[in-house]
């Protein structure tokens, strides 16, 4: 079950809300706490009853090791340890075996399924247990709290990856005095759904026809692989973005304030604050519990790049178990030494508008390696940048066409156009509902709401991107 779905919006969502309403209504903090951690694994479930197992499991191993790692402070760091490695390793399980076992001669086969969101509840636990070591976190709080915060539904497949530390108080009792901000969640959430369901779903056909074409060993010209990067980078943002939305707008309808993700990252004028500005709580992240305890920029320039290098590396191979990752992370790698380097040699800035347009260009052309199935696509497709022939006709009729069957092949250099506009030139989505006043958000839901729902009819569920990942 994904949040763009009718099992979702007209089943799911609506009967825990009431419920949460209701107990709401009775002051009764701890059954509704009880009842949102049951739906979430519930919402879990839906998805594989059989990794429900291992969800539970790992909420087990992790809280009694984090029971442990408080009682027996002098130990703390060997606890700790203990419960880093065991994540990792069986993150490196699910995630990474296959990747490994590659290397074994062609008679081994080694197929695991990956749990869904593994990756982000994984980097959430051992934050949380970091925090208990650095005494960021007085205690472990209740096995309730702790469920809560490693499985809560709006957040717990493609994050944001939340931290114990800000969201425990938020739950902490008397949290029902608090007032719902209801009307700013839906109107988030229907933003979300409208950036998935209307703006990166139609653009799947036309980025799988690019990419197929390359896989198969076809040569692409570069307008082509231009085209690629550009229409998968468009899909990837106002898709996970659209999540991010959607997961921010629903913790606010539970008074639950989830950390933002993004803030308009295609905007940026260097790659630095590109990163500053995508996937925010993973770049935290990264840098909280990989870049600093390497060492940061303590050491000296040269240190701090290395480090810098090896943290972006190891962030691809976060992504995904394969080779193409790696060099999307070593390409980002070396992109922000060279940015940090040219702050530091350099006063000489090039004017905003076409270091954006130049960071917009080198980030689309690294999403090629982010998309392909192998290095070896990714490395053909780049190939094709020295071939400048134009293959590309837009018919107006077929245009209107496919935008009215929300499926975008022929028509795709004018839509992604279209769409680079409006991410270029629109207000984040927080900021437009704040801008919109109570009339506008109204306005917005019904409509938006309409749309999307009408656009769901008999279309497949498309699954989130990052549930790749």
């Amino acid at each position: 079950m994904i949040f763009s779905s009718y099992a979702f919006l007209l089943v799911f969502f609506p009967a825990v809300y009431v419920l949460f309403l209701i107990l709401r209504a009775w002051r009764l903090e701890r059954p509704a706490l009880a009842m949102l951690v049951v739906a979430s694994l519930l919402f879990y479930g839906m998805w594989s009853w059989k990794y429900l197992g291992l969800l539970l499991g790992l909420i087990v191993v992790n809280y009694l090791l984090g029971k442990q790692q408080v009682r027996r402070r002098q130990h703390g760091k060997w606890w700790l340890g203990v419960a880093v490695v065991f994540n990792l390793a069986v993150l490196a399980y699910f995630k990474y075996a296959g990747f490994f076992f590659a290397f074994l001669p062609a008679s081994a086969s080694w197929h695991i399924i990956l749990p869904l969101g593994i990756s982000f509840f994984t980097f959430q636990k051992i934050a949380w247990h970091v925090d208990l070591y650095q005494r960021r976190l007085p205690d472990t709080g209740t096995v309730l709290e702790y469920s809560f915060f490693v499985c809560f539904f709006p957040q717990l497949i493609a994050g944001p990856i939340v931290h114990a530390r800000t969201l425990f108080p938020q739950i902490a009792p008397g949290w029902f005095n608090r007032p719902l901000t209801w009307q700013l969640g839906i109107c988030l959430l229907t933003i979300g759904l409208m950036k998935k369901v209307l703006l990166a779903d139609p653009l799947a056909p036309g980025v799988a026809m690019l990419f197929e074409h390359a896989r198969g060993g076809n040569a692409l010209a570069a307008p082509d692989v231009l085209l690629a990067g550009l229409s998968y980078g468009l899909q990837l943002y106002f898709d996970f973005s659209g999540y991010a939305d959607m997961a921010i707008g629903l913790g606010l309808m539970f008074g639950i304030k989830l950390p933002a993700n993004f803030r308009s990252p295609y905007k940026s004028a260097s790659i630095v604050e590109f990163w500053r500005r995508w996937h925010i709580t993973l770049s935290g992240f990264l840098r909280d519990y990989l870049y600093i305890p390497l060492g940061g920029n303590r050491h000296g320039r040269l240190r701090a790049n290395g480090n810098l290098l090896i943290t972006m590396l190891l962030g691809g191979l976060w992504h995904g178990a394969g080779w193409q990752f790696i060099l999307w992370g070593g390409v980002h790698g070396a992109l922000l030494v060279i940015n940090h380097y040219w702050r530091h040699l350099s006063r000489w800035r090039l004017p905003r508008g076409l270091a954006v347009a130049l960071t917009l260009l080198v980030v689309m052309l690294a999403w090629i390696p982010f998309r392909a199935d192998s290095l070896q696509t990714s490395l053909h497709m780049f190939q094709g940048l020295t071939d400048w022939r134009w293959n590309w006709s837009l018919d107006p009729a077929l245009v209107l066409t496919e935008v009215a069957n929300l499926q975008i092949v022929k028509s795709l250099p004018l839509v992604c156009a279209l769409l680079l506009a409006l991410a270029l030139w629109t207000p984040g989505s927080r900021r437009l509902c704040l801008k919109l006043g109570p009339t506008g958000r109204g306005m917005l839901v019904a409509v938006g709401l309409f749309m999307v729902l009408k656009a769901l009819a008999g279309a497949p569920d498309r699954a989130f991107l990052y549930f790749n990942f």
